[in-house]
């Protein structure tokens, strides 16, 4: 079998959507057990996963604030076009 052909329907080791559909389902059944495994993974650091755990434990407290920010902005700049 060459490297660009995928391997047969039978074989074991080809089942990437397995995993994810694994995956998913933990985190639509149990979220809070799965955030801690999550932060348990994070904090071992041996996954290579951890650093995009880390980043999404960031972002999921800057993107809102950055939003707000934006807002906050657009709300000064059309008030002060409107009374300016």
């Amino acid at each position: 079998m060459s490297a660009t052909e995928p391997p047969n329907g039978a074989s074991d080791e080809f089942e990437p959507f397995k995993e994810l559909e694994a995956e998913a389902e933990r985190i639509v059944r149990h979220p809070h057990a799965e955030a801690q495994r999550l932060h348990v993974v994070a904090e071992e650091g041996e996954s290579g996963a951890a650093p995009f755990i880390e980043i999404v434990t960031v972002a999921r407290w800057v993107i809102p604030f950055v939003a707000l920010m934006i807002a906050l902005i657009f709300a000064v700049y059309f008030a002060a076009r409107r009374w300016g």
